[in-house]
């Protein structure tokens, strides 16, 4: 289930946003406006959920650069859309010097809001792919599902038997069991091939900062995340990656 905030200023742009948030079934999307609720104590609620996406639509003044900063450097992998009915070249630049992944700018922005999320949640680096367990997702049963929803959805470090056992309300020894059944694999082995794609996507693909990718995949230091990225790929990221 992806997740999404939503951060906008003043009754029309919600109203501008609400047709195309609406039709995006099983996505968990929270509406704050700036007059209600302040960014810093809004986004505390999101400490140990995973928080895809973030929209905003406030006017860029100083306050929304300041936020958008604050946004940027306190969620370097949440995907950022700013959304507004226009721009000028100079906010354009400022936006990329925040590092906004997307700009959604002019009259037919709420059709490509929609159209963007759905592509980007496709690949979106949270996801889990089927290639890493054996059964095809379309074949799992209900239970094994809501455990590629918990990982999608939470923090990593959230991403143990004890915790996806206490979110079924099963025992750690049942919820091994049942993995073993549902994907044909461990939980210890999946475990491993999940962290070998997320170092693989974060790392190679999307260039993220290594300083930044090992307390997101909880580990105790850089160090630590080369060693494992050494062990599992071969070789360091700095080879692949040159």
């Amino acid at each position: 289930m992806p997740t999404a905030l939503v951060y906008y200023e003043g009754p029309e742009r919600i109203k501008e946003l609400i047709p195309s948030l609406s039709n995006l079934d099983g996505w968990d999307i929270c509406l704050n406006s700036a007059q209600d609720f302040q960014l810093k104590n809004l986004l505390e609620g999101f400490r140990n959920i995973e928080l895809h996406f973030i929209i905003f639509s406030r006017k860029l003044d100083f306050e929304a650069i300041k936020e958008l900063h604050f946004i940027r450097t306190t969620y370097p992998f949440t995907y950022i859309i700013y959304f507004n009915s226009y721009l000028v070249n100079q906010q354009f630049l400022k936006l990329s010097e925040l590092g906004i992944n997307s700009c959604l700018i002019g009259v037919r922005r709420q059709y490509y809001l929609q159209e963007l999320l759905l592509s980007l949640w496709d690949r979106h680096w949270k996801r889990i792919p089927e290639k890493i367990y054996s059964n095809p997702n379309s074949s799992l049963a209900p239970r094994a599902k809501k455990i590629i929803e918990f990982i999608e959805n939470r923090s990593l470090s959230q991403c143990n038997t004890k915790n996806i056992a206490h979110f079924l309300k099963i025992s750690q020894s049942h919820l091994r069991a049942e993995f073993k059944y549902n994907f044909g694999i461990n939980f210890r082995e999946f475990k491993q091939k999940l962290f070998t794609h997320y170092e693989s996507v974060l790392l190679l693909e999307n260039k993220h900062k290594p300083n930044q990718v090992y307390r997101l995949l909880n580990y105790s230091n850089l160090a630590n995340l080369s060693r494992s990225f050494r062990s599992r790929h071969g070789e360091s990221w700095r080879s692949i990656s040159n």
